[in-house]
């Protein structure tokens, strides 16, 4: 599941750079820090074949596990990304 959700940030990198982006505007440092980071880890980054422990660390603060499969992963900055467990992956559904 771990690279499926790292996968899945790079497909949508458009709409979680955006969000990042603006958080560089913010006031609060360590937000702004992060937002940095986390679009240069984005930018940089090429689909995973295999986990890089690093670099969960780097993104993911904690994974909350709900019943149906269905789990939400907030990353460090405080964005929350919906997964649902299927059989053949992961889809992705970023919260709002």
């Amino acid at each position: 599941m771990r690279l499926f959700l790292f996968n899945a940030l790079l497909q949508n990198n458009e709409y979680f750079i955006q969000k990042w982006e603006e958080k560089k505007n913010s006031e609060n440092q360590l937000e702004k820090y992060k937002a940095k980071q986390f679009i240069e880890i984005i930018t940089k980054a090429k689909p995973l074949e295999n986990f890089d422990m690093n670099l969960f660390f780097k993104l993911v603060k904690k994974m909350t596990v709900y019943e149906e499969a269905k789990v939400i992963v907030t990353l460090l900055d405080g964005t929350e990304v919906e997964c649902q467990i299927e059989r053949k992956g992961l889809e992705l559904y970023p919260s709002l």
